[in-house]
């Protein structure tokens, strides 16, 4: 063999090997989030996602999507073992508990904009002790969703009172049936407290003192607040086995026009989309208490794991980077998971002032979000399991007023206790 074809092997070789080894050190990560969307359109649009970054930065995305019902206990199990996602969503209430572990790594929120950048609620959300943890990603609240040829055929209008909806959801049942004016959640719900809340806020009450030291929401606002939610289904607007449901189920009873009105958020109008796109429907602001209108506001933030190694940590930012960029974020919000954007640039698309976007905007405006606790997890975990046994008590048929009471009582002692701790 010659000295050139010698040469044009080792040199081919040479390529070859530095490839390989390139190929063998590509950096790879894992994102964890929830179905924001409809499976079949999240999860294509995130790895299309991750496409797209691996073509510019070289860096591997793999996309897993998770349930909110196993959501806490599966990144708890990663930032405990350190295997799992390196980047993954958290709503907002639960940054503080998992930043205090010191399991996710902190974040500079200048690379973003800085903090001015952000809806201030969710902002807030992302820090512990004056450190950032996470970066704010998609913005939530809550407004009344309803069906207008329902309303029309019981000659009603959106209700602007919460004694309206009663009196609009009687007429509504007298047309069609009991059960029929609304649908709600109940023991089966994860989230029970965000639709108990609102009722409490309109009324003028509150979970906690103003300075977070001692729960109060077992007084007059929220006692009336908790029987009122129970009247739903106790006078027959709602459906008996609602004081069972979970919220996809409530929100299935609106979806596929069994019922004339639900409590939904953003998200949920990707679900009518794909799941009854006839649904003739419209969307109204939550109807006013003693206190004026409330909703609450959630969202959720994408943080990254501290006990990763540096190269997958430096990678798991740039995909944050990457997903936040105005264009992405506004696509993802506007055309897939319909939340709003916790970034305020991305409000300068015009979609956003216009229809059912707009009521979502308003009532984000006034909109309540939890305390930024470490406990915050555990506090809502309490008055969960408390709601549910005032509905458990219902389903037994063991109901009365002092039930109220005395579950949420029982509830603030607890976390009475545990916030002296």
């Amino acid at each position: 063999m010659s000295k050139v074809w010698v040469r044009v092997v080792l040199t081919v070789l040479l390529v070859l090997t530095v490839a390989s080894l390139a190929m063998a050190k590509q950096t790879q990560i894992t994102f964890w989030a929830m179905n924001n969307a409809p499976s079949e359109v999240n999860i294509p649009w995130m790895e299309e996602m991750a496409r797209e970054f691996e073509a510019e930065t070289g860096i591997k995305v793999i996309f897993e999507e998770i349930g909110w019902d196993n959501a806490w206990q599966k990144i708890t199990t990663a930032i405990t073992t350190g295997e799992g996602a390196q980047v993954f969503q958290v709503g907002t209430t639960w940054t503080p508990f998992f930043a205090a572990t010191g399991g996710l790594a902190e974040m500079n929120v200048k690379d973003y904009g800085g903090s001015k950048a952000f809806m201030e609620a969710n902002y807030i959300s992302t820090t512990l002790n004056g450190k950032c943890y996470g970066i704010p990603w998609i913005a939530e609240t809550r407004a009344l969703f309803y069906n207008t040829e329902m309303f029309e055929a019981a000659g009603v209008t959106p209700p602007q009172t919460w004694e309206e909806l009663i009196t609009v959801g009687h007429k509504i049942t007298n047309v069609y049936g009991e059960g029929t004016a609304i649908a709600v959640a109940g023991t089966n719900a994860w989230d029970l407290i965000h639709n108990w809340a609102i009722m409490l806020w309109s009324r003028g009450g509150d979970m906690l003192n103003a300075d977070n030291t001692e729960a109060i929401f077992n007084q007059t606002p929220g006692v009336q607040g908790m029987e009122y939610y129970v009247s739903l289904v106790k006078e027959g607007l709602a459906a008996k086995a609602c004081a069972e449901y979970n919220q996809p189920q409530a929100d299935s009873a609106f979806i596929n026009g069994d019922v004339a009105m639900v409590f939904m958020g953003p998200w949920n109008i990707s679900g009518i989309e794909n799941d009854n796109p006839t649904l003739p429907y419209a969307i109204a602001e939550p109807p006013m208490g003693p206190n004026g209108r409330a909703s609450f506001s959630g969202g959720s933030n994408l943080v990254v794991r501290s006990n990763a190694p540096k190269a997958e940590i430096d990678a798991a930012i740039k995909w944050v980077e990457f997903l936040m960029r105005k264009e992405n974020l506004v696509d993802y919000t506007k055309n897939l998971s319909h939340m709003l954007p916790a970034k305020l640039d991305a409000f300068e698309d015009p979609y956003y002032n216009q229809g059912v976007w707009k009521v979502f905007k308003d009532t984000l405006s006034y909109a309540t979000a939890y305390p930024p606790l470490v406990e915050w997890g555990t506090i809502e975990g309490i008055i969960d399991t408390n709601f549910k046994n005032i509905l458990g008590e219902y389903i037994n048929g063991d109901y009365d007023t002092a039930v109220v009471k005395k579950y949420m009582d029982s509830a603030v002692t607890e976390i009475n206790h545990l916030l002296e701790k």
